[in-house]
């Protein structure tokens, strides 16, 4: 039951607040090619969108309904889009703060009792017996 209010939720937000409404005009497409195919049966669907969506505006006796097809016109008065400004009620004001600053000094000594031939008898390479 989630899954489909889920789903039913995002389409509508998709299709309100998208162009993506226009899809649902895909049959009035299809049969505007259909009555173009009628009238002249050599007409290819390519031909047809060249036709009906190419740059060059024709008006001739269909216009009214090639303006009712998908993607042609805009009407974005129909979608309604969420939105939400939330303004604080006093401002904000951030302060970072530095860390303080410790120089420490480290001195390097040369000292005969750490070095490292002292180690040479811990660490041995395994002996074959």
């Amino acid at each position: 039951m989630k899954k489909i209010a889920t789903i039913f939720l995002m389409l509508i937000f998709l299709f309100g607040s998208t162009e993506a409404y226009q899809l649902l005009k895909l049959p009035l497409l299809v049969q505007h090619y259909i009555q173009h195919r009628s009238e002249d049966p050599g007409i290819s669907f390519i031909a047809f969108l060249k036709i009906h969506y190419n740059k060059k505006l024709v008006i001739d006796d269909d216009w009214q309904q090639d303006q009712q097809l998908p993607f042609k016109t805009q009407q974005s008065a129909n979608a309604f889009m969420f939105g939400f400004v939330s303004m604080p009620s006093h401002p904000i004001s951030v302060q970072c703060i530095p860390p303080p600053f410790v120089q420490k000094t480290f001195r390097i000594e040369k000292n005969p009792e750490y070095s490292f031939t002292l180690l040479q008898d811990i660490f041995q390479p395994p002996r074959l017996a």
